[in-house]
């Protein structure tokens, strides 16, 4: 996709074979996410404003597969930094030429913890206790089961964004919070937060 080349569904598929074909991460407008978000706003609006049912099925259509071919280029371009960041901890130098700077704090905080992964795992492996299960749950631990609010640290500053409670969230590098489980596992996942012992 041509740097200076307008987001719309023609771009963005070809943005997709792009990104397909190639073995390596792309070069993308560094505002793409931005102007993503923006077009897929401007195509929402358009159905809001739409009374035509035969225009409104091709835009509702429209939004549907520009959505689908967003996500895959994001996956794409997700998979091949997870894949630069193992390159990365095991001493190797992948080109990171075409990574935008959004994406550069998921490839170092991705390296970081295979990094520390590894350290822990290697150099000491006595850390880890040796426990037996339970028969069954005290009536403490089913008590923190059954908890739905697990609490978390952050690991890096987010944008600001609304959880499925219904709150604004402006989560800021080693905040503690509490947080639905919903919410947590996405976090959890993108290395975000990390679970409070």
């Amino acid at each position: 996709m041509d740097e200076h080349e307008n987001i719309n569904y023609k771009t963005l598929r070809r943005a997709q074979q792009d990104e397909q074909a190639s073995s390596l991460l792309t070069k993308i407008n560094v505002s793409f996410y931005k102007d993503l978000s923006l077009y897929i706003q401007t195509l929402e609006r358009s159905i809001e404003n739409e009374k035509n049912p035969l225009k409104l099925k091709l835009f509702t259509d429209e939004v549907q597969n520009t959505k689908k071919i967003a996500n895959s280029i994001y996956e794409l371009r997700e998979k091949k930094i997870v894949q630069a960041a193992l390159a990365t901890a095991r001493s190797a130098t992948p080109d990171l030429t075409n990574l935008l700077e959004i994406e550069k704090k998921l490839y170092r905080s991705l390296v970081e913890q295979i990094i520390v992964s590894r350290s822990e795992i290697f150099e000491k492996p006595t850390d880890f206790p040796v426990t037996t299960p339970p028969a069954s749950p005290t009536s403490n631990q089913a008590k923190q089961d059954s908890n739905t609010h697990p609490i978390v640290r952050v690991l890096e500053d987010t944008p600001a964004f609304i959880g499925t409670d219904g709150n604004t969230y402006l989560l800021r590098k080693e905040d503690v919070l509490s947080m639905p489980s919903e919410m947590t596992e996405p976090l959890l996942k993108k290395k975000v937060v990390e679970p409070v012992k």
